[in-house]
């Protein structure tokens, strides 16, 4: 495993995917989350575990990358894994809470898509950091 790679395709995935997911919780959808999210039981976010949450994620995405990947373009490929990324990781979860906690169909179908959008960025930026296995 190439280090230097893999630690630049975590940085780049993880502020792929922090930054456009706080602009869409914090500014965009905000009011939605709140109409649609039900109580938490916090009175704020606690960033610490959503810092940790969307590194882990990094790092598990940036290993797994060149597990797959198939000699394309790092856009389509790292948008192909994203997307599966996003699917994998948060439908399931999604689903079950809805029978777990009641959560909105509304709430997981939004939440899906943005998790998407998300996880296809942070996989674009992945794959333009591996490129190909040789570089």
């Amino acid at each position: 495993m190439d280090l230097k790679k893999f630690s630049m395709a975590v940085v780049g995935g993880f502020f792929a995917m922090f930054i456009p997911g706080g602009l869409w919780h914090m500014l965009i959808m905000h009011n939605f989350y709140e109409k649609y999210g039900g109580d938490s039981g916090l009175a704020e976010p606690n960033m610490l575990f959503i810092i940790l949450g969307v590194l882990i994620l990094a790092v598990l995405m940036a290993y797994m990358y060149p597990l797959g990947y198939k000699d394309g373009s790092p856009l389509k490929e790292g948008l192909r894994f994203g997307v599966l990324i996003g699917l994998l990781w948060i439908l399931p979860y999604n689903v079950i809470m809805i029978g777990v906690m009641g959560t909105a169909k509304t709430l997981v179908v939004v939440d899906e898509l943005r998790h998407i959008f998300e996880q296809g960025i942070g996989g674009i930026v992945i794959g333009y950091v591996y490129r190909s296995k040789n570089s």
